[in-house]
């Protein structure tokens, strides 16, 4: 079988909540200056291991967390990294499947666009 992240979504997500970020590194002295390193996201650690992931509450998604992950379902099937100057690919078993209530359930929900929702295949589930 394939491990599964969820990854529950929200009008508060980042982009940097999926591929991860500069974090301040363990430090052994106290008196050294601050240093960082960089740490992978949950998305991206299953993009490079190759396991499934569901994105939960999509359509709570800001536009901008959408748009980052784009090129993950794309022809490209890998992410750009500017913090670090790197592209991460796919790994060949990553799948991402996702969830989400009607946009009519409020919330703020709202509709994805068309573009974005070509990338999947969608089954509707009636309640």
């Amino acid at each position: 079988g394939h491990k599964l992240i969820r990854i529950n979504l929200s009008e508060h997500s980042e982009l940097s909540d999926f591929l991860g970020s500069d974090l301040p590194a363990n430090q052994s002295d106290s008196n050294q200056s601050s240093q960082f390193k960089w740490c992978d996201g949950a998305f991206l650690k299953a993009m490079k291991e190759g396991h499934w992931v569901l994105l939960d509450e999509l359509n709570l998604a800001p536009q901008s967390v959408l748009e980052g992950l784009n090129s993950c379902f794309d022809h490209r099937g890998e992410v750009y990294l500017p913090e670090i100057s790197q592209s991460v690919h796919c790994a060949p078993s990553f799948r991402v499947f996702c969830a989400q209530n009607p946009v009519a359930g409020g919330g703020g929900r709202k509709g994805l666009p068309q573009s974005f929702l070509t990338r999947f295949s969608r089954v509707f589930i009636e309640a």
